[in-house]
């Protein structure tokens, strides 16, 4: 789906033609009107393969997915027991201290990012 401008009215014989605009439409997520993508997630990733605990890259994108399902991407006591089998069954399940390794190493690659959502959610409650 493309972002559509509203229309410019139709050119009257009075309106100068210099003064309708012709500017391209760019789509709703254009990078050049909302920045460049994140890559705190792939960092994240290579960080867990580099830990080299057994993960591969499905399984270390899951487990980022499970810490990013909290605002501060802190696991709960619950997903902290689902972290430790995330890479299968037939392997088993993470340490505690494992898995505090691979969060740890994912917090330190989306801390710009914990930053930038923090300051926004305070920007947000002031305009309120």
């Amino acid at each position: 789906r493309r972002f559509m401008p509203a229309a410019a009215p139709p050119a009257s014989p009075s309106t100068p033609s210099a003064t309708i605009s012709t500017a391209p439409t760019h789509p709703a997520n254009c990078l050049c009107c909302i920045g460049g993508p994140d890559l705190s997630f792939e960092r994240a990733v290579f960080s867990i393969l580099a830990l080299k605990l057994g993960f591969e890259y499905d399984t270390a994108a899951k487990f980022i997915r499970l810490c990013r399902a909290s605002p501060r991407m802190v696991l709960s006591k619950g997903k902290f027991k689902v972290a430790s089998k995330v890479r299968g069954k037939d392997i088993d399940a993470l340490s505690a201290e494992e898995v505090q390794r691979v969060q740890d190493a994912v917090l330190g690659e989306y801390a710009g990012t914990l930053a930038l959502e923090e300051k926004q959610r305070i920007d947000a409650g002031t305009r309120r």
